[in-house]
């Protein structure tokens, strides 16, 4: 079972071309700057090349521009250009992302999609606005698309819309798929009684824990089950974990370990909302797939994947057909205001 807590920023270098010069002055991306670390890197639009060769363009080699951060996505000069048809494009995308045999090509045609999506605006670190409902129609609809799935995913969670899970309930539902990417982006999903990731008391969240381990690095997957422990141990009856995971080979090692040694490389003392990323900034662009977490009664609950799933589908099949409507019928504030047209 494998644990991840924190996103790996990698740190590329960049050499300083007409074509990549940084203009300080774009704090966030647009139509004409691409963001990127310390402010906006001109984008060169195609506007000679007809639409339908820029979209075979993707069956070329071609990589994401590096912004140097995680949470910006660096879109290249020929998805810009063919974001620039706005939903025009969307139909021949599709039937590209359709036929297209080449699956990098495919998922080139889900960022142009994702680009058209959020009108080729950035609008912060960790936000997004996704304005254009015909592109979010044509990116979900490769939700059961294995080689595609986790793009999608990855591409809907930075801005959730309501009206994705009835699909992603469905996704749910089917089995022998790969769930862990979908229960992952539904914890950013934000609306009344929803089953997982409930808010947690402030005084749980505020309380000091000291984590031990007996290596002065260990590795992310052993550090967090070290947490998890940690957790255990201080918050007793309040923190349950489930069989899932404490019957797993890396939760059992991880115990055995800590009882025997007598001699502590490291310890830290974190308060435990940031110490169990409650809220964690980094879930806007980044998954965490191995456990979830329920709070009620004062108490915190920890699932595996397995029963996460259980207990998502339990809510949907039990939940009144009156109530699915708010998801079935929502419209995203910004498409309703600014884009009713579009």
């Amino acid at each position: 079972m494998k644990i991840y807590f924190f996103i790996v920023l990698s740190l590329l270098a960049i050499s300083n071309t007409v074509k990549g010069q940084t203009i300080d002055s774009a704090s966030y991306g647009n139509e004409n700057f691409r963001a990127v670390m310390g402010g906006g890197e001109r984008v060169n639009h195609d506007t000679k090349t007809p639409l339908i060769k820029l979209i075979q363009k993707l069956e070329e080699p071609w990589e994401l521009v590096p912004t140097f951060k995680a949470y910006w996505i660096g879109y290249t000069d020929n998805m810009y250009s063919i974001a620039d048809y706005k939903n025009e494009a969307i139909p021949f995308l599709v039937k590209f992302i359709d036929t297209a045999t080449n699956n990098k090509a495919r998922i080139g045609g889900l960022y142009a999609l994702h680009l058209i999506g959020i009108d080729e605006k950035v609008e912060g670190r960790f936000s997004e606005n996704f304005v254009r409902k015909n592109a979010r129609v044509a990116i979900i609809r490769y939700l059961n698309d294995r080689s595609l799935n986790e793009t999608v995913i990855f591409l809907l969670m930075r801005d959730p819309w309501l009206s994705d899970i009835p699909q992603l309930m469905d996704y749910l539902s089917q089995h022998n798929k790969n769930y862990s990417k979908v229960l992952s982006a539904l914890q950013r999903y934000d609306f009344g009684n929803k089953p997982v990731a409930q808010e947690i008391d402030p005084d749980l969240l505020s309380k000091k824990i000291t984590i031990l381990h007996t290596d002065s690095n260990p590795p992310s997957s052993r550090y967090s089950i070290d947490k998890l422990i940690a957790y255990q141990k201080e918050f007793g009856q309040r923190f349950f974990v489930d069989r899932e995971i404490e019957e797993s080979p890396e939760w059992q090692e991880s115990k055995d370990r800590l009882s025997k040694m007598k001699n502590y490389k490291r310890f830290e003392d974190f308060e435990f909302g940031f110490s169990f990323a409650v809220g964690d900034v980094f879930n806007f662009c980044n998954f965490q797939e191995s456990f979830f977490y329920t709070f009620g009664d004062h108490k915190l609950n920890l699932y595996g994947p397995i029963k996460t799933r259980e207990i998502w589908l339990d809510w949907w099949n039990k939940l009144a057909d009156k109530n699915k409507t708010v998801f079935y019928s929502y419209v995203h504030p910004s498409f309703a205001e600014r884009y009713k047209n579009k």
